[in-house]
Formats: C-alpha cells, sequence, structure tokens
C-alpha cells in the first residue's frame, strides 16, 4: 500500500542548461554565504519568474479592462505565445510544474544523492539533471525522512511541482523529466501553466491565504485581498494535483495532502475516489473564525478541507480555531473530536511535527560541520552567538527582532561587542520594501 504525500512542492526538482534559464535570473542576494558551499544563496530574494528589469516590455495581463486585473506580469514566453492547462495531450502520462530560480552547479553531496545528467535527443538538444530543490517544507521532508528510516512507512509517493517554469520546454524534455522523477526518485510530478502557478502561489497563497492566516486583514485600500481573480489560479492547481493522485491510486493506498497551498485537493478526491483514505495536515497558523471570515471563498476552502478523514494541526488553539470556523461559516456539527458532516465523521486532531534528534546528532559530527564549527568558534572568539533563521516576509517578525536587539545594546551597553546575532533569512518571492527596511535597520 502507498502513501501519497502531496506537497506543493517536490523535494528534487529538474535543472536545465540550455538558455531558457537567462530568463528566470534569481535577484541578489541578502545573505553573505551558504555554509555547505561558501557560494551566495541565490534563492534568497528570488520570486522564481525574474527580475522586475527581466519583465520590462512585456505586456500586463491579456484582456484585462480594469487596474486591478493587470496584476500579473507574464513570464516569458508572452501570454499570446503561453500555453494553458496542461502543457500535454490529452492522456499522456506527464505531470506537473512551477517556477524556479536559478540554480547553482550541483555540489559533491547533491551528485551522490542520485543526481545525473541526461542528453535528450529533442531539435533544441537540452540537457538536464536532477537536484534537491531549495523550496520545499524542510520539516515535513524531515519528518517523512525519519518515519521512513524508522520503518514506521514503507512504501511513500511524493506528489508535487518542480518549482520551475515550464511553459518554454518541450513535451519530449517534460515527459522524460516526469518518468525520472517517479521512477527513480518516487515522485509524481504535477504540470500546470505557469500563469496557473503564478495566480495561485504568488498571488492567492502569499497576498491573500498566508497575511491572513497570521491575523494580518489587509486594511489597504490597494489591497487585493478581497478580490476573487486569483481564485481560479488556485482552484486550476488543486484540480491539477487531485487528477494527478486519482490517476495512480489503487485501492487501499492512502493520500496525506500538506499544508495550504491544496486545502481543495481533499474535496476534489472524495469526488472521484469516494472509498480514498485521505488526511489533511496544515502546517502553518489557523486564525479565528472572525478573520477567517474575511476570506470571499472561506465556504469553499472549509469544504474542501473537510473532504479528509483526517485533519491534522500543529497546536490545540489552531485545532480549536478550525472547529468554531466550521461551526459559524458551515454551521456543521463540531466535537472535540471532530466535525460531522452529512453521512461521514471528520476527525480532527493536534499532531505537532517535531525533529529527529538522533539525526541532528550524527549530522553535528560530519566533518563539513565540525569545519564550519571550528570556523565559528575562531571568529567569534570570546563573544556570545545568538543564531535565528526566519523567513524573509511581513510576518516572519525579521524587523521587530532587528529593533528589539538594538534596544538590548542600547539599554545593556556592556554587551556591545560582546554579543553577536547572526541572521538567516529566506525568501521566496521580493519583497523590495521590506529588505529595504531591514537593511536600514541593520
Amino acid at each position: 500500500m502507498t502513501v501519497y504525500i502531496a506537497s506543493l512542492f517536490l523535494p528534487y526538482t529538474a535543472r536545465f542548461n540550455d538558455d531558457s534559464s537567462k530568463y528566470f535570473t534569481a535577484a541578489a542576494p541578502v545573505a553573505t554565504s551558504r555554509p555547505d558551499t561558501g557560494r551566495p544563496p541565490s534563492s534568497i530574494g528570488n520570486n522564481g519568474f525574474g527580475s522586475k528589469t527581466e519583465l520590462q516590455g512585456h505586456d500586463l495581463t491579456s484582456g484585462a479592462t480594469t487596474d486591478h486585473e493587470r496584476i500579473f506580469v507574464p513570464y516569458l514566453p508572452k501570454p499570446e505565445q503561453a500555453r494553458t492547462g496542461y502543457p500535454f495531450p490529452s492522456g499522456a502520462n506527464t505531470e506537473n510544474q512551477l517556477p524556479t530560480e536559478s540554480e547553482p552547479q550541483p555540489s559533491a553531496w547533491q551528485s551522490s544523492q542520485n543526481s545525473a545528467q541526461v542528453a535528450i535527443e529533442t531539435p533544441s538538444t537540452a540537457q538536464w539533471y536532477i537536484i534537491p530543490t531549495r523550496k520545499g517544507n524542510d520539516g515535513l521532508q524531515n519528518a517523512i525522512r525519519s518515519a521512513t528510516e524508522d520503518s514506521y512507512l514503507d512504501d511513500t509517493m511524493w506528489v508535487g511541482t518542480l518549482g520551475m517554469p515550464t511553459d518554454a520546454h518541450g513535451y519530449l524534455n517534460l515527459a522524460a523529466i516526469t518518468r525520472k522523477m517517479k521512477d527513480e526518485y518516487g515522485s509524481l510530478t504535477v504540470l500546470v501553466s505557469d500563469r496557473d502557478f503564478e495566480g495561485h502561489y504568488t498571488h492567492f497563497c502569499k497576498t491573500i491565504l498566508w497575511p491572513i492566516f497570521h491575523y494580518q486583514v489587509p486594511d489597504n485600500p490597494k489591497s487585493k485581498a478581497y478580490e476573487d481573480h486569483s481564485w481560479a489560479y488556485y482552484v486550476n492547481l488543486n484540480q491539477a494535483f487531485a487528477e494527478r493522485i486519482a490517476q495512480n491510486w489503487k485501492r487501499g493506498d492512502s493520500i496525506w495532502v500538506q499544508d495550504y497551498h491544496l486545502m481543495l485537493v481533499p474535496a476534489m478526491l472524495r469526488k472521484i475516489l469516494p472509498d480514498a483514505q485521505i488526511g489533511f495536515f496544515l502546517h502553518t497558523a489557523f486564525p479565528s473564525s472572525e478573520v477567517f471570515r474575511c476570506l470571499a471563498s472561506r465556504k469553499e476552502l472549509l469544504e474542501g478541507i473537510l473532504g479528509s478523514d483526517l485533519i491534522g494541526f500543529q497546536t490545540d488553539e489552531y485545532c480549536c480555531h478550525f472547529l468554531r470556523t466550521c461551526s459559524r461559516i458551515l454551521f456543521v456539527e463540531a466535537t472535540n473530536e471532530g466535525i460531522y458532516i452529512e453521512d461521514r465523521f471528520v476527525n480532527v486532531g493536534t499532531f505537532p511535527i517535531g525533529i529527529n534528534p538522533i539525526s541532528w546528532d550524527y549530522r553535528r559530527q560530519l566533518a563539513d560541520v565540525r569545519q564550519w564549527i571550528d570556523i565559528i568558534s575562531a571568529r567569534y572568539q570570546g563573544k556570545r552567538l545568538i543564531v535565528s533563521r526566519d523567513k524573509m516576509d511581513s510576518v516572519g517578525g525579521i524587523r521587530q527582532k532587528l529593533l528589539g536587539y538594538e534596544l538590548f545594546l542600547n539599554t545593556y551597553s556592556e554587551w556591545v561587542n560582546r554579543v553577536v546575532l547572526i541572521q538567516v533569512a529566506t525568501s521566496t518571492i521580493q519583497q523590495p520594501e521590506l529588505e529595504a527596511s531591514i537593511s536600514d535597520i541593520i
């Protein structure tokens, strides 16, 4: 029996060596270097669709009639040249993908983890290879790896996108990638058009869901949060996931859907596979009903999640918020254990994901890690270190943390030059105003 793990990003992605990558060059990094390579982290500050400079001279959304409809800036090729929907003929055994940042050549450790370079005979003759992705949910990947090593999971299959644009690549290349991902990496690739992914991820997920789930209800008159122009893209990507899973599901298999990117997938799967075992886990916060009802698509999102047999949250607070929200918005009967809906009972519980201390201790003993420990110890000898890692977004709190650190140094001047804050910041989209504000504080 296979457990399908549906997550927006697969643990692996494809890297092309052709000229198409120049259209998706990473923006300037905001951190100094990566410990494993010593090179600048090209992914930081990159939205995966190229810099603003690269997009100048291209028309905004085709067919737009009002200003708010022009927010979708196309990537190459232009809208009239780009395909929509699946880039494969009906019935083809293929899958889906997303926007990507410019990736460096694979390092030695990447090559040792099944990374391979494959030459594909096509009219354009492009070379590509599979590498571990820098996107995705690290906590989820570590949890699945630990469960597999401890024999809790025997047969797993990842379902997700590659995190790269695919419209510019040919059918033969994409078909070969999807076959290799399935046969050698245990991954079903979901292929959607670049425009569907951009509308889903950058606009609906990051502009609407992510802020509201963290109690940042937009009050700016120019905010697009209360409009549904990106809802169609969210539906399209979720439908692509559901169809991809349904094509491969066999009786007895289980499906585990991950996070707020795929909240509609459980209900979509329930319609196609009424007898399937479906679980959903939310890795982020779930707000109170007063905040969640600000979403125009609140009912559809709740009904989508309730297509599951089991719904999990990180904390009791998020679990209680979900139960109350379903009761108040959908008028369903909710108990501490779950929700009665039609002829089914949906179990709801708290299942926090932790870490594997044995794995971390093993990694701490590796030669390259020990080398970095020695370098840092020598560089900051006699100083206290504070190491922090956060996402570079408005809810990450980096700005507030730096202001608090400044207040600490001003209040306790004896610690000046005796304590060092090392702040690691990661980002998948460009936020110039936030980055400029943080730089000013630094």
